[in-house]
């Protein structure tokens, strides 16, 4: 069983002021000394904050404190620990952990002190150049090869079947939507098509154990030849290939120059195809890239229905928000269009 964050949109309280004390209290335990906060975990609204992280100084070095307020299934202590114990990486590894606390409910919290990684992110959002793809495929290797020698946990009834756990977030997304308002007409008719093809194409589709969050920003390019790999609450059960889409849906939902169209962006993620391609533990698989497209298609119909909308533009929302829609349709319509005639 994986962390549920998204699905706790309609249950979870706003942990802002709460991580008000629960700062002092760590900090009280630990002399860990603040500077800056450096993210603010939140269920798609100001007002559901689930996390936060703090760069700062511990023991006379720099440092972060993580403190996680939603209440984990798993605890990331727990995933670092059942990763490290399994990992066989020389080049990947996750942050040194110092020391921190399970969630606890009488405390409402639960945080880790970790190290602080002065490194460059593998690329910067929205867009890779050659090399960093190239680069991003030889970190794929490894961490699928090296990494990934055993699940963490085993499956929950919903995540043996790609279908019924797809279904399930399309579900949930779309009463998201509906509840602000969000749910047209034609993302009606996107979910019922995106059912229609995830009918057709799921069933044969497997779930595999991964981390469910691998954006750029979540893979630390370290000096040399090595990576950290960060966001170790998310090590999950997902379809095949979602892994490879989902930091192309992070990236091009940042993207936030209006001049970019649609079919250059294409382009942009046939040049990803064809490096994935050349990546061995994917070139063995002839069905890659209807799990790829499959996997595409999915990320656009989430950011259609609830990330487009619920993410932050620091001005001129209403253009962005325009101008994405408009290129993750399109999207939308291409990798479907891919599925129907596959």
């Amino acid at each position: 069983m994986g962390n549920e964050i998204v699905e706790k949109y309609f249950e979870h309280a706003d942990f802002a002021a709460q991580g008000k004390r629960a700062l002092a209290e760590i900090i009280a335990k630990t002399d860990f000394q603040p500077e800056k906060e450096i993210f603010r975990g939140q269920i798609y609204d100001d007002d559901k904050v689930a996390s936060l992280a703090y760069k700062g100084v511990w023991r006379d070095g720099p440092a972060v404190l993580k403190i996680q307020g939603l209440r984990p299934e798993i605890d990331e202590i727990e995933m670092i620990g059942a990763f490290n114990g399994q990992n066989k990486s020389s080049v990947i590894r996750l942050p040194e952990f110092y020391g921190g606390s399970k969630w606890d409910e009488r405390a409402g919290y639960g945080y880790l002190l970790l190290e602080y990684v002065d490194a460059p992110r593998i690329y910067q959002t929205p867009f890779a150049d050659r090399k960093q793809m190239d680069d991003f495929c030889a970190f794929y290797q490894e961490y699928k090869t090296e990494c990934l020698r055993k699940p963490f946990f085993p499956k929950e009834p919903n995540e043996r079947s790609s279908l019924v756990f797809t279904a399930q977030r399309v579900s949930h997304w779309a009463r998201i939507a509906q509840a602000k308002g969000h749910l047209t007409e034609d993302r009606v008719e996107n979910v019922e098509r995106f059912l229609s093809l995830a009918g057709r194409h799921l069933p044969s589709i497997k779930m595999e154990f991964m981390h469910g969050h691998l954006t750029s920003e979540d893979i630390i390019k370290l000096h040399g030849n090595g990576y950290v790999l960060m966001a170790n609450l998310f090590w999950s059960y997902r379809p095949e290939c979602y892994d490879v889409a989902f930091h192309l849906w992070y990236g091009l939902k940042s993207l936030r120059d209006r001049n970019m169209a649609a079919a250059q962006i294409k382009g942009y993620l046939q040049d990803w195809l064809e490096a994935y391609k050349k990546i061995p533990v994917i070139a063995q698989d002839a069905d890659f890239e209807r799990k790829f497209d499959m996997a595409m298609a999915e990320r656009c119909l989430g950011a259609l229905l609830v990330d487009i909308q619920n993410q932050h533009y620091a001005d001129d929302r209403e253009k962005y928000v325009g101008h994405l829609t408009g290129i993750f349709q399109e999207l939308f319509g291409y990798f479907t269009d891919k599925l129907e005639r596959t």
